[in-house]
């Protein structure tokens, strides 16, 4: 695996660009940020290119393999740009993409034509099932104390009933900062901590 750590550093509002994802995928950790973090489409573009040829660079010079990397996509009427950005994931092959508010399955269907993985935001049971229902890779347990779209179900009943229907793999997020939060994550049933705040 190209993880040092069984982290994600969640996409945050304002606080993720693409300093905080190359750092972050060099230290082998998932970076993330949300496309509309850049105020266009022609923006988030160029931060693709950035955090690519970033990464290619560090492997070179490294001889290591960076984390793969993530881009948050709002799936929702609300958002007018989500086209054109889903677009330029495709362009720029961006390894995973996370949905948030609503799983498209023409959105899931793009991200899997080049190979690449979506994972999705849920907050309970009937919105992960119809997730899993529309073939995503992963999905996000926001629980309790999670920062964004929150859900309010502690972590220890979101994971366990995700678990009884899903296989695949399973983020939880949720006031998680430190080793010993990721290493209980995963002894819930959760692959990877989904983690904001800490970075």
């Amino acid at each position: 695996s190209r993880l040092r750590l069984p982290v994600v550093a969640a996409p945050m509002f304002l606080a993720s660009g693409p300093e905080l994802v190359i750092e972050t995928c060099k230290a082998g950790v998932v970076g993330s940020f949300p496309a509309l973090n850049q105020r266009s489409s022609e923006g988030l573009e160029a931060w693709l290119i950035e955090i690519q040829s970033a990464l290619a660079d560090f492997e070179r010079s490294s001889g290591r393999e960076a984390a793969p990397f993530a881009v948050n996509l709002i799936v929702h009427g609300s958002n007018p740009r989500l086209e054109a950005d889903l677009a330029l994931c495709v362009k720029y092959q961006v390894p995973i993409v996370i949905t948030s508010l609503g799983a498209a399955a023409q959105v899931i269907d793009a991200v899997h034509s080049y190979g690449g993985l979506v994972f999705h935001d849920v907050i309970n049971a009937r919105h992960a099932r119809k997730a899993a229902a529309a073939g995503v890779d992963g999905l996000i347990a926001v629980a309790a104390g999670a920062g964004g779209h929150a859900g309010s179900t502690s972590p220890f009943a979101l994971v366990a009933e995700i678990r009884q229907f899903f296989d695949k793999t399973l983020l939880l997020a949720g006031a998680m900062s430190s080793g010993s939060d990721v290493a209980a994550a995963q002894m819930m049933g959760a692959d990877l901590a989904y983690m904001g705040t800490r970075f």
